[in-house]
């Protein structure tokens, strides 16, 4: 505490961030997470292993994909322990360090809408031009197929992109911001957690590399048994 000019003035050096502190519904999600996080990189991990391991894998589509899984793995990595770990906001955070809060709400704006409306529209024209085609399939069981695998990758990029847009282009009030501290990690977890499931488990020739991998363990520890 300081006097200058007839004056108090307070020096804040310091402040506290809330997560869900204030929302004891949503604290649920902190029994949750610690799976989540465990059961998505195992999945991530596994697809790596079985994308290298198998030479039937060895095709640019699985070597996207394995670069997929490598990427989820070190994002849901650097981010979800220090979620786990202090669990914040960005807006509370803007309103504590600056005094007028405007401009930076303004371009923060600007700059969400420009990159997640330009992504998204981008994606909304590919999966068009994906439906246009798979409608042109002659066969109906060709095209119940496509639509099936075409309707996953959908819902995950649903989940992504709609949570994206409340969160960071509708206005801040107080009637969304606890859901936006839910939403936050919805986008934030719940993405790398379905892209294993959806993206390459489901697949047909990685199943059969995963049966082989078994099946190599299976025959490792039998002939280590027999050995001993």
């Amino acid at each position: 505490m300081g006097k200058g000019e007839g004056e108090n003035q307070t020096s804040i050096t310091e402040f506290i961030l809330l997560g869900f502190g204030n929302v004891p519904e949503l604290q649920v999600l902190l029994l949750l997470l610690p799976v989540i996080y465990v059961v998505t990189v195992a999945g991530n991990i596994l697809i790596i292993v079985l994308v290298a391991s198998d030479q039937h894998l060895h095709t640019p589509m699985y070597f996207f994909l394995g670069n997929l899984s490598c990427l989820e793995t070190c994002y849901i990595s650097t981010i979800l322990p220090r979620l786990l770990a202090s669990l914040l906001t960005g807006n509370r955070t803007i309103s504590l360090s600056c005094n007028d809060t405007n401009l930076v709400i303004l371009v923060s704006f600007i700059l969400c809408s420009i990159e997640v409306l330009s992504t998204f529209i981008l994606t909304v024209t590919s999966y068009i031009s994906i439906i246009t085609t798979i409608l042109r399939i002659p066969s109906t069981t060709g095209r119940k197929k496509a639509f099936s695998t075409c309707s996953s990758h959908l819902m995950v990029v649903t989940i992504f992109f709609g949570t994206l847009i409340i969160v960071y282009m509708l206005p801040d009030v107080a009637v969304l911001r606890d859901l936006n501290k839910a939403l936050s990690v919805f986008y934030t977890v719940l993405t790398p957690l379905a892209n294993p499931l959806i993206y390459s488990l489901r697949n047909r020739e990685v199943k059969e590399a995963m049966r082989k991998v078994i099946q190599t363990m299976r025959h490792s520890q039998k002939f280590r048994w027999i050995d001993r």
